[in-house]
């Protein structure tokens, strides 16, 4: 099963012989097998048919709408069928409950961090800097790395994750080498440099697989253990996504600039107030064609195999997703008693 990514500024959907067409302004028509995918993105203006509607709800392909021209999500179809209340009701129940969360946001937390410093050490290793330049930032997160065993409760924890993200991407910011890529520090909603920009997107690309996995186990994606509870917050999701977060996400954004395979004609700025996202600050966001070299280089890494501890074998990134959901519904459902986050070797 694959995932799917339509960008088009004016296309068309439509459903022929039990297939899907997509009918591009320029004349070019793909075909898309349903029985082959599992998930499809769509993002621009694509008008989509009655029969294409059809197709997708016959083989029940999740799929989910972005702003072509900010990234933003405007809506999805859901077809995932979950019916385990008994599960949901469990899961609600211990979401509540702090003594419960806290060993299991802490898990998340620690392997988050320490695929944060398992990076910046890399990173101090290869750089052509003065080897104490990163040293002060590494130790930091180090230091708090041990507190966050001893996290009396969970707003703390959340302390220590904000205090170790900025550190690390005071370290980050230097793996980034060419000239014109812009990074002095995590910046979002809107993202103001180029870097933003391509951490933003990779990181809601991998919300949306990490969100599929959630459904696919019949779990609430909005009953989270770390993130706070908010109306229509997917807190799960943030749960859960936390520690791929480096080896998928940050990673990938430096390949992409170091590699030169963007390049500074795959992004522009929209102005305050602009109708291009409406953003209250000037923005800097990728182009259609910017947004189609990220996505393909996305699938290429999550397709990546690395060694997947729990089960002594290499598995792609997609798969470990899957499997962490899993292991956290076991952790609900009482079959497990603990929750292990991945930790990126």
């Amino acid at each position: 099963m694959s995932s799917i990514y339509i960008i088009s500024d004016h296309g068309k959907l439509t459903g022929e012989n039990g297939t899907l067409k997509m009918y591009q302004e320029d004349g070019t028509v793909r075909t898309i097998f349903p029985h082959n995918t599992d998930f499809l993105l769509i993002s621009g203006n694509v008008s989509i048919t009655g029969r294409a509607m059809d197709v997708l709800m016959q083989h029940g392909i999740n799929t989910v709408f972005i702003n072509g021209k900010n990234g933003k999500f405007n809506g999805k179809l859901e077809f995932t069928a979950n019916k385990n209340i008994f599960l949901r009701k469990k899961q609600y129940k211990l979401a509540d409950s702090e003594e419960f969360a806290l060993p299991i946001a802490k898990s998340i937390v620690i392997a988050k961090i320490k695929n944060q410093l398992t990076f910046a050490q890399r990173i101090k290793r290869k750089s052509d800097l003065n080897e104490n330049e990163f040293l002060a930032n590494i130790n930091f997160i180090k230091g708090v790395l041990k507190e966050c065993e001893n996290a009396a409760n969970i707003n703390e924890l959340r302390g220590y994750e904000g205090m170790c993200a900025k550190e690390y991407f005071a370290v980050m910011r230097h793996n980034i080498l060419p000239d014109w890529a812009e990074f002095p520090s995590r910046s979002m909603n809107p993202p103001k440099t180029n870097v933003n920009a391509v951490l933003s997107f990779i990181y809601t690309l991998l919300m949306y697989r990490v969100e599929s996995a959630i459904e696919a186990v019949s779990l609430d994606a909005m009953a989270g253990f770390l993130h706070s509870h908010e109306y229509g917050k997917n807190s799960l999701v943030f749960d859960l996504m936390e520690e791929f977060r480096t080896p998928i996400a940050d990673t990938l954004a430096c390949s992409l600039f170091n590699l030169n395979m963007l390049n500074e004609d795959d992004f522009r700025i929209v102005e305050p107030g602009s109708e291009d996202g409406n953003y209250d600050e000037t923005a800097v966001l990728l182009t259609k064609e910017g947004l189609k070299k990220v996505i393909s280089e996305f699938e290429n890494k999550i397709r990546t195999l690395v060694l997947y501890v729990p089960k002594g074998e290499r598995l792609s990134f997609n798969k470990i997703i899957f499997e962490q959901a899993m292991q956290f519904r076991r952790v609900i459902d009482g079959t497990e008693t603990e929750y292990k986050g991945f930790i990126f070797k």
